[in-house]
């Protein structure tokens, strides 16, 4: 990364410069000078500090790149635009909206769609009052085209630009430099803004989730990105995320990003603390906002979380809570034909459960205790197969290894007992009854802590609310899978904060798209991509006297704008097929016309 705006003296160390055509680079070495074979000394390795320019005067000085503040121990400088060793100062150019490439036609059905659903969200106000009007724009811009499809690069922004939303209000001078640009531009001080703004808007219900993932890169430039737990297992560095989702609207409400290393139930206090800070749960007088998250969390967590006034439920888990543990086990070995016989359902399975006094932390609540039944079954079987396979290998050996006994017999735990004895084998083993029994008493185990104390929900309230926190897991698919491809290909630390931030702008887009056709693409076997094509294939043409409709619209087309609430102007006064009749000779033709907009910008009419 070299700063093409900056100049600095050329440091005064050891080193040699290199030419490459017209252009000479500066070199220093670095580390110790060793001695080599034959007596004499030199440096193991060098690196390039920058390149050298001459100034008005003809004097020499140093373009500096990043590699020059990592030696000197300077931060680095906020510059706008940082390019690779080699490349010339790039300055930024406006093309004018005169000269830039016409387009004849336009797939305008998409661009106006997220036009109309950001206003319906009030994002566009939102966006307007935190990064003005210009700014404002050119993020709901990238944000549109990080909607429409999964990128791994704005490459192709401009194009989308110019085929999607040209004659709408985004209707912006916007490629992939200018989208670098925008990054840079959107300061924690505005993004802070934007949150405070957006979550008084939208006002959570009475369940938050929350929950984290992470996105490897492959870039070295990014201070925050380490190696850490990869939920894809990709071997690369990372920066996780943690997001705050309503259970309501199915919205993200709240974004923070943090170092890739630090896992999940450090950062949640200070990831709350901030989601707080800009008005999470704030205004619910009556009633308490219940943080719903999974088993990853701890104890801690649960005590700041009622600290800060938040009720919580909470996975927790019989691996890792001894007291847990046993009490879910002595529940479940205790069942009796009876209480089998009292289930209920949800969803696809069979459930029973109990309900016990409990202290997590310092906070008093409840210890929900479930049995999936048909999990248990599975889970059963799987235990009875784990167990004959073992059973056949004890079997079939015929000497135990004469050195690490104990670690050997250890892999045959909880299933059998195995021990040293003086026969041809040098072992016998027993069926370890007891331990089997504890496994299969946890087996379809579901175990939740709820501090609900102002508001007693049932044991099968609690476990609906749990289950429908895959809306935040569902957030994490599209994020990762339908608005990139589980990579951030970028550099630069504020460049990762800013593409994080735009595209969770894509993520409310998106789900809220989705909340608006789900059933009807579930019902029509679609996808949220497939509905967006459709859309995107609703053209028009610009003619001599203003923009046509260039085909009838489909029936699916009709039916994804009937579920958005959407419908072209005019439809109601002409027929079916945006059509017009043509007057001749003083009585109606049966020969029709596209029907004529003047402007592309209210061809849509409707509320989302």
């Amino acid at each position: 990364m070299i700063y093409p705006e900056i100049r600095v003296p050329i440091p005064d160390m050891g080193g040699y410069t290199r030419r490459r055509g017209s252009v000479v680079y500066s070199y220093v070495y670095i580390g110790d000078r060793q001695t080599t074979t034959d007596g004499g000394t030199t440096h193991p390795k060098s690196k390039c500090i920058g390149r050298i320019e001459l100034d008005q005067d003809n004097k020499p000085e140093l373009m500096p790149n990043s590699f020059y503040y990592q030696l000197m121990g300077l931060s680095q400088p906020e510059v706008a635009v940082a390019e690779g060793v080699g490349r010339k100062p790039w300055k930024p150019k406006q093309t004018k909206a005169e000269t830039r490439e016409k387009y004849e036609e336009t797939a305008v059905g998409y661009g106006l769609a997220i036009m109309l659903l950001a206003a319906e969200l009030e994002l566009t106000s939102v966006l307007k009052e935190s990064f003005g009007e210009e700014l404002g724009k050119k993020i709901l811009t990238i944000a549109a085209f990080l909607c429409e499809r999964s990128h791994s690069s704005f490459d192709g922004l401009a194009k989308f630009v110019g085929s999607n939303l040209i004659g709408t209000n985004l209707d912006v001078t916007l490629d992939r430099r200018d989208a670098g640009q925008v990054l840079v531009e959107l300061t924690p001080e505005k993004r802070g803004k934007f949150y405070d703004s957006w979550i008084s808007k939208h006002p959570c219900g009475l369940e938050v989730f929350y929950d984290v993932t992470s996105f490897s890169t492959y870039s070295g430039q990014i201070m925050r990105a380490h190696y850490g737990y990869n939920r894809d297992h990709d071997d690369l560095p990372q920066i996780n995320q943690g997001l705050f989702c309503d259970r309501e609207t199915g919205l993200p409400l709240f974004m923070c990003a943090y170092d890739g290393s630090v896992n999940d139930k450090t950062n949640f206090n200070y990831a709350l603390k901030r989601a707080r800070e800009h008005g999470l749960g704030i205004g619910h007088a009556k009633r308490k906002i219940c943080i719903v998250t999974d088993g990853g969390f701890s104890a801690r967590n649960v005590d700041w979380s009622h600290f800060l006034g938040y009720d919580i439920i909470i996975g927790v888990s019989c691996d890792y809570l001894k007291d847990v543990r046993e009490a879910y086990v002595n529940w479940s070995s205790q069942l009796t034909e009876a209480d089998r016989a009292h289930t209920w359902s949800f969803g696809e399975s069979c459930y029973i459960s109990n309900a016990i006094p409990f202290k997590l932390g310092n906070v008093d609540g409840e210890l929900m205790m479930y049995r999936d039944l048909f999990l248990e079954y599975d889970k059963r079987r799987q235990l009875t197969r784990i167990k004959n396979e073992k059973k056949k290998e004890l079997d079939e050996t015929e000497t135990a290894p004469k050195t690490q006994f104990e670690k050997w017999a250890k892999r045959f735990e909880p299933y059998f007992k195995v021990v040293k004895s003086a026969g041809r084998k040098g072992f016998t083993y027993e069926e370890d009854l007891e331990g089997f029994a504890s496994l299969c008493n946890l087996c379809g185990k579901v175990t939740l802590f709820v501090s609900r104390k102002y508001h007693k929900l049932t044991e099968q309230q609690c476990l609906e609310v749990y289950r429908s926190k895959e809306s935040v897991e569902d957030c994490f698919d599209t994020s990762k899978n339908g608005l990139s491809d589980k990579r951030l290909h970028i550099q630069g630390d504020r460049q990762v904060e800013g593409k994080l931030f735009a595209m969770f702008v894509a993520l409310i887009l998106r789900r809220a798209f989705h909340s608006r056709i789900k059933d009807y693409i579930k019902k029509n076997g679609l996808s949220d991509e497939a509905a967006i094509r459709e859309l995107e294939n609703i053209t028009f043409y610009k003619g001599a006297d203003g923009w046509r409709l260039k085909d009838a619209l489909s029936k699916t087309q009709r039916e994804i704008l009937q579920q958005l609430n959407l419908k072209l102007r005019n439809d109601a006064e002409v027929n079916l097929a945006m059509f017009k009749q043509r007057v001749r000779k003083g009585r109606k033709s049966k020969l029709t016309d596209p029907a004529l907009f003047s402007s592309l910008t209210d061809v849509l009419i409707g509320t989302i």
